[in-house]
């Protein structure tokens, strides 16, 4: 399997004051809008095949993600943005669905830093922060220190990160 030019290090955790947190959203970064998304996973060998269907962001992705220095780094093998009707049900004929995660997600971006501030139907919310190198030319160091600055102006402490990926915790 071969992973394409791009990285990033990401960190997952709960929200416990949801207005302040949208509060210094609002002075970090620009909202680039609500996505209401449905995300289905299907069976791999390795690493994770997602579906996501939104009102903002549509796509299928292989990717998995490993621990490193208290952050995951994300290997991605396959982006397609937008997909076909084809290769939607391609997905559905050629891979077991082994879950699905329905989520409220506002989309905020600062720069090379995209974070997600997620709501679950059970109302349990979440933040994620990926500091992203979409062309494979800027250091790893640098991706994570981008990531623990914008962890630190969020005012995110250690005992509310998580492991990223929902169907895990919703297991």
């Amino acid at each position: 399997m071969k992973k394409m030019a791009y990285k990033d290090f990401t960190i997952k955790a709960i929200v416990t004051d949801f207005s302040r947190t949208e509060s210094l959203l609002k002075d970090l970064a620009v909202l680039k809008g609500i996505d209401h998304q449905k995300d289905t996973y299907f069976n791999v060998s390795k690493g994770k095949l997602k579906l996501r269907q939104g009102t903002i962001e549509n796509l299928i992705t292989h990717y998995e993600r490993i621990e490193d220095d208290g952050m995951e780094k994300t290997i991605v093998y396959q982006y397609d943005a937008n997909p076909t009707r084809n290769q939607i049900d391609s997905l559905f004929q050629n891979h077991k669905i082994i879950g699905t995660v329905e989520k409220i997600r506002r989309i905020y971006f600062s720069g090379i830093i995209k974070i997600h501030l997620d709501t679950l139907p059970d109302q349990r919310t979440f933040i994620e922060i990926e500091a992203i190198d979409s062309s494979d030319s800027i250091q790893s160091e640098e991706l994570k220190a981008q990531c623990i600055s914008m962890k630190r102006k969020l005012e995110i402490s250690d005992e509310y990160l998580v492991k990223t990926g929902y169907l895990a915790a919703e297991s």
